[in-house]
C-alpha cells in the first residue's frame, strides 16, 4: 500500500508532477521510476510546506554526465537541463526539492550508491530510504515500484545508517549549533527517531510521531525539550522553548550516542557531515 498523491498538499502534488513531466521530456524511457518520499508523505506533516524529497531511478548516464564540472560547462547536457528545470519549478511553486538521482544498476545493490550525476557523492541514508520505500511510505510518481528495484537492508546496514545520521547531528553539536532552534529541533526529533528505530527495528516514522514516542518511552528529563521541539517544529516556539532546546541538545545527543555506539572506526578530526 502506497500513499496517494491526492493525500498531498496541492502545491506539493503540482510541483512533483510538473518535475516528473519535465524529466520525462528530458530523459524519456531512461526515467525508470520516480517516488516522492520523506516528511510530506506522513499525515502529521508540517502545516507549512517542507522540502519535497524525490527519488528518481535512471537507466543510464554517460561518463561525461557523472562529473559535475564537465556537465555544468554544457548547458545542453541532460544533467544541466534537469537541474535547470528543477530550479525553475521550485521557484514557480515556492518549494524546495531534495532530489536523489540513482542509476538502476546501483539502486539494486546493498552498497551505498553514488549519485547518478555526481559519482563522488554517496547516500549514507540508503538503508533508511529503502525501508521507507519497501514499507510503502512513498507516493508513486512514475514507473516501476521500489520492490522491483531495491533490496531490503540488513540490520547491520540500518544500524550503520543510523550511526552516520547521528554523527551528522554530533557535528552540529561540535559546531555549537545548539543556539539555532532549527538545528536543536532536528537533533531532538531525529534523536527520538533513531532510538525508536533501535527499539522497534523500523525507521518508518515521522519526526512528529517520533517526538510523541519519545514522550512515551524516554526519561521525564527530556520531556520539556521534546515538547519544545514539537512547538519549534510547528514554528510556534517561545523564547523559553529556544532556551530549553539550546540547553538540552548536547546532553540529549550524548544520551542517544550512549545507546548507539559507533559502528566502525572514525577518521581523525571532528564528526563527519553525512
Amino acid at each position: 500500500m502506497t500513499i496517494s498523491i491526492d493525500a498531498l498538499p496541492e502545491i506539493a502534488a503540482k510541483a512533483s508532477l510538473r518535475l516528473r513531466d519535465e524529466l520525462l521530456s528530458i530523459l524519456g524511457d531512461d526515467l525508470v521510476a520516480a517516488w516522492l518520499h520523506g516528511g510530506t508523505t506522513f499525515a502529521d506533516r508540517l502545516a507549512r510546506q517542507g522540502d519535497l524529497d524525490i527519488a528518481l531511478v535512471i537507466e543510464r548516464a554517460a561518463p561525461n554526465e557523472r562529473t559535475p564540472r564537465v556537465w555544468r560547462a554544457d548547458p545542453g547536457s541532460r544533467p544541466s537541463r534537469i537541474y535547470a528545470a528543477q530550479e525553475s519549478i521550485a521557484r514557480d511553486h515556492d518549494v524546495m526539492f531534495d532530489t536523489l538521482y540513482l542509476l538502476t544498476e546501483d539502486a539494486g545493490r546493498s552498497a551505498l550508491p553514488p549519485a547518478a550525476f555526481q559519482r563522488s557523492r554517496r547516500e549514507t541514508g540508503w538503508a533508511v530510504y529503502r525501508m521507507h520505500w519497501l514499507a510503502g511510505q512513498y507516493v508513486p510518481l512514475h514507473g516501476r515500484s521500489p520492490a522491483d528495484l531495491v533490496i531490503p537492508p540488513t540490520p547491520a546496514a540500518l544500524r550503520h545508517a543510523l550511526d552516520r545520521e547521528l554523527e551528522h547531528v554530533e557535528r552540529h553539536v561540535y559546531e555549537s549549533d545548539a543556539d539555532n532552534p532549527f538545528e536543536a529541533t532536528y537533533a531532538l526529533l531525529n534523536g527520538c527517531r533513531i532510538l525508536h528505530t533501535l527499539e522497534t527495528g523500523s525507521p518508518v516514522i515521522s519526526k512528529r510521531s517520533a517526538g510523541t514516542w519519545g514522550l512515551e518511552h524516554l526519561s521525564e528529563r527530556w520531556h520539556d525539550a521534546i515538547r519544545a521541539a514539537g512547538r519549534a517544529y510547528d514554528g510556534v516556539a517561545s523564547t523559553k522553548d529556544n532556551e530549553v532546546l539550546r540547553d538540552a541538545m548536547p546532553p540529549f545527543v550524548e544520551m542517544v550516542r550512549e545507546r548507539l555506539p559507533a559502528t566502525g572506526r572514525r577518521p581523525a578530526g571532528p564528526p563527519r557531515w553525512s
